[in-house]
């Protein structure tokens, strides 16, 4: 992969706990003024009309619906991630394989290295 591309793609059970008409976004919320990068990751499910209307967030190339902020581009380079679903007690809960600090992580150049995947 190259340095600075990335890739996010969905598993099987999130695409199948998708809901038809929505979206999954990987979002960016600034955490701090001063710190330009200061920021913490989120993953939600929501309408792809609203994803689609909405500043700031970018639609991936591929075939699923999925939606990124421009912010969060710069942590992802050279990283595959993998988006994933469960359901528990009815609540459909989706979850990535990116560090669950990653936000504090990439602020502070502490992230792991991404890994090399054989091709």
């Amino acid at each position: 992969m190259d340095l600075y591309s990335f890739s996010v793609r969905l598993t099987p059970a999130a695409r199948e706990l998708l809901r038809p008409g929505e979206a999954l976004v990987l979002d960016w919320h600034r955490m701090a003024i001063c710190c330009a990068g200061a920021g913490e990751a989120s993953l939600y499910a929501t309408s792809e009309e609203g994803a689609r209307g909405r500043k700031g967030l970018v639609r991936l190339k591929g075939d699923d619906p999925i939606y990124a902020a421009r912010a969060i581009f710069p942590h992802l380079a050279g990283r595959e991630v993998l988006l994933d679903a469960r359901k528990t007690f009815g609540l459909r809960r989706f979850t990535s394989n990116l560090p669950g600090d990653f936000g504090l992580r990439a602020v502070m150049g502490y992230l792991p290295e991404p890994e090399k995947t054989a091709r």
